[in-house]
């Protein structure tokens, strides 16, 4: 009888669920994204524009600032009317030579008028090259983000004077969607 009261004893019940623990700990760490881009100017000139602020997320593409347009603008003018100027020396040299292919004439002389074609249009084609150059200097005036990522420190301002070969970047886009 004894041994039946124990049993029979009351004995306190715990339920145990589970929960969420948090534990805070401090490590010294250095924390970097997959990639950090130095941005240098491609073109020479003052700062017009910022079309961002520091910390901002940006595309790849997105325009970070913008620098003096108008000697890249005039320079490609140029270049346009050389290119049309180019062509119309050819046109005459063309004209030339048939016109003399159409003569009783030395060999000497219709040689002059092929050279002279060949010479026109080897101008033509540098006159395309220059023309290029100048839309891509243009281009550069817009200061690009290579990648997607979240601006630096802005170091420059409007009037600033920038240049390919800064030492300072104008900023640095880091790409963080991986730390």
């Amino acid at each position: 009888e004894q041994r039946e009261q124990e049993m029979r004893q009351t004995l306190p019940v715990m339920v145990v669920s589970s929960r969420a623990v948090e534990f805070q700990e401090s490590y010294s760490a250095s924390i970097r994204g997959r990639q950090d881009v130095d941005i240098v100017p491609q073109v020479s000139g003052r700062i017009t524009r910022l079309c961002v602020k520091e910390g901002e997320q940006v595309k790849t593409g997105q325009v970070l600032a913008v620098i003096d347009q108008v000697p890249y603008q005039a320079a490609l003018r140029t270049a346009q009317a050389n290119v049309s100027a180019a062509q119309a020396k050819v046109e005459t040299a063309r004209i030339e030579l048939q016109g003399k292919q159409e003569k009783v004439i030395s060999d000497y002389e219709l040689s002059l008028a092929r050279n002279g074609l060949a010479v026109a249009l080897a101008e033509l084609e540098q006159a395309k090259a220059q023309e290029t150059d100048a839309r891509n200097n243009l281009s550069y005036t817009e200061i690009k983000s290579p990648s997607n990522g979240v601006v630096g420190t802005l170091p420059f301002r409007i009037g600033a004077l920038v240049s390919p070969g800064m030492t300072q970047p104008f900023t640095v886009v880091s790409d963080n969607a991986e730390m």
